[in-house]
């Protein structure tokens, strides 16, 4: 029994998870990651400057309120009043290059962020985690019906289709192996639609790769 009690003394929480993005996909993956039991973070850091919208449903279901920010309900919602089990911040704007210095200490860095001109944003940040050897996870296409393939490429090299081809212009480096891409590899332009069965799916993908970094980077495991 007293050696259960010691190993269980080593499960704990720790490190630092840095979430750039928390809207569809990113709150499914923040709730994945800060219940993770006997492991896993024990400090979440969530960039957002949306604000709940009507079709916000995820959000709505979970008692956000229409308008609020998006980072600021994640910490809401889950910070609970002992805070040294998990802590949580939210930094209520969108992630720009002139915040880069906020990735400094963290353990892993996932971008959900996405729409629009989102890719020089995530280039900018992934080339940093890896100038700085911090593990970085992103999307590679969120589109799907539900039942298509969820991929997960390391390093970009590896990957063959999808939107994260497109960071390969902006000089993001093609053979670390611990950046991570995951997703259908389909790209709006296909026409599909997002259904929540794929956001699923790719979060469940982007958790596990997630907490496989933290690990192997904390020498605890080897995978």
């Amino acid at each position: 029994m007293d050696e259960v009690v010691e190993l269980e003394k080593k499960l704990v929480p720790s490190g630092r998870l840095v979430l750039l993005g928390a809207g569809r996909l990113g709150i499914r993956v923040f709730e994945r990651l800060i219940m993770t039991h006997r492991g896993g973070f024990s400090r979440f850091t969530v960039f957002d400057g949306g604000t709940i919208e009507e079709n916000d449903y995820y959000h709505i279901l979970r008692g956000a309120i229409p308008k609020e920010n998006k980072a600021s309900f994640l910490k809401r919602r889950f910070l609970t009043p002992d805070t040294r089990y998990k802590e949580i911040e939210a930094f209520p704007f969108d992630f720009e290059e002139r915040y880069m210095e906020l990735l400094e200490g963290a353990s892993v860095v996932v971008s959900t962020i996405a729409g629009g001109d989102t890719i020089p944003v995530v280039a900018s940040a992934g080339k940093y985690c890896v100038k700085n050897g911090i593990p970085f996870v992103t999307t590679n296409g969120v589109f799907g019906f539900g039942d298509e393939d969820v991929k997960t490429f390391i390093p970009l090299a590896a990957v063959k289709e999808g939107p994260a081809l497109f960071l390969k212009n902006y000089g993001f480096p093609l053979k670390s192996f611990y950046t991570a891409f995951v997703g259908t590899g389909k790209l709006i332009r296909e026409g599909l639609p997002i259904s929540p069965v794929i956001l699923d799916k790719i979060a469940d993908a982007i958790s596990v790769q997630v907490l496989k970094f933290h690990y192997r980077r904390s020498g605890e495991k080897r995978y």
